[in-house]
């Protein structure tokens, strides 16, 4: 793998010898804040499951943050025990004991800070966006990760129990597509109303399992962003459209639509920024281009488009740094022959600069100049 992923056997420090063993691949974030996680299980009462309506709507969310003490807790693991066969089945690699660079459960710091909504692509767990997560919270961020229940392969509630994606008749059709777009609108609204919840004091996880110390302090609901990849990207700038809540987007190799079918966002425009990210892989080709060119022709709010050479589609998550770099070759179709840990450092320092610039009024962000990254072109 590549040196800045290189697998490294960890112990914690704190429990030597009960302390999980394994090996990190994700880069080291490269903010100067710990980062500590906890997932919340949330559970819709008033609205029934678009594909179970016979079952409120439940979702399972990570949450990092940055900790103001990691030294007596331990590492996080990448996925749990449960899902392992799950997602070694959708990325195709076996998996050892992967670790994050998250501390479970450890105290928040206090001091408000923006919050980011992750959603992942469609039929892909929201694992795949922890390397992002991390690296935002370590920059000062709240990030939640949202796994859109029975769209994700496989998603784990308390107890074990598993909700596991189920083939429809006819595959993967638009019509399938635009239910899941369906459904994610919502869920993404009801986690910005159960953080609304946290924020107040309330716990808003169904089980009422115990929260990070602070972490309803940590939260700064007057300044949201979305991030999301492929449909996710879609469902993030379709948000941004739909939820005054939310001040800014990044769409990560996503176009804005079904197929010929636009959403909102594109056709009527957003009246707030958004960061739009492709691969040379998406750009060949060509198929985002109708539903961006039409959401670049309307709208009034800040909007730019960067390309990232030698990228695929998935190179805008963790996948390619679960897989080795001298096997990326055999993947063609999801991955390019960018290095996974320079893609990664590209991806996140630009995902951050559009929050730096909009949510937090910075004015030194990569975004200021045109790209001096040689893989990166700007190209609206």
């Amino acid at each position: 793998m590549a040196s800045t992923a290189a697998a490294l056997f960890t112990v914690t420090t704190s429990a030597a010898q009960a302390g999980p063993i394994g090996i990190t691949v994700l880069p080291r974030p490269s903010g100067e804040m710990p980062v500590g996680t906890t997932t919340l299980h949330l559970v819709d009462p008033d609205r029934p499951d678009p594909f179970h309506p016979e079952r409120p709507r439940e979702l399972m969310v990570s949450v990092f943050y940055p900790a103001s003490d990691v030294e007596h807790y331990l590492r996080a693991h990448y996925v749990s025990s449960q899902l392992v066969p799950e997602l070694q089945k959708q990325i195709g690699v076996e998996l050892p004991g992967l670790l994050t660079n998250s501390y479970s459960d450890a105290p928040a710091r206090i001091g408000g800070f923006p919050v980011v909504l992750y959603t992942p692509g469609a039929g892909v767990t929201r694992l795949l966006g922890t390397g992002l997560a991390e690296d935002l919270a370590s920059r000062g961020y709240v990030v939640v990760t949202i796994d859109h229940t029975y769209e994700s392969p496989a998603v784990e509630f308390p107890g074990g129990r598993l909700a596991q994606f189920t083939a429809q008749p006819g595959g993967f059709t638009p019509e399938l597509r635009k239910r899941y777009i369906d459904a994610r609108l919502p869920d993404i609204g009801f986690v910005l109303d159960s953080l609304t919840l946290l924020s107040q004091g309330v716990n808003p996880d169904a089980e009422q399992r115990a929260l990070p110390a602070g972490l309803d302090h940590a939260l700064d609901l007057g300044h949201i962003g979305m991030v999301g990849h492929s449909s996710g990207g879609y469902a993030a700038v379709e948000a941004l459209h739909e939820d005054c809540r939310i001040g800014a987007a990044v769409d990560l190799d996503g176009q804005l639509g079904v197929d010929a079918d636009f959403g909102r966002a594109a056709i009527e425009g957003v009246d707030r920024p958004v960061l739009v990210l492709t691969s040379q892989q998406i750009e060949e080709v060509g198929d985002a281009r109708p539903s961006l060119d039409a959401f670049f022709g309307s709208g009034t709010g800040w909007k730019q488009q960067l390309t990232l050479r030698d990228s695929a589609h998935y190179d805008f998550t963790d996948m390619p740094l679960l897989i080795p770099d001298a096997a990326h070759a055999v993947d063609r179709r999801n991955l390019g022959t960018i290095p996974a840990a320079r893609g990664a450092n590209l991806v996140h320092a630009y995902v951050a600069a559009l929050f730096d610039k909009f949510l937090r009024a910075r004015t030194d962000t990569p975004l200021e100049h045109p790209p001096t990254d040689p893989e990166l072109t700007l190209l609206r």
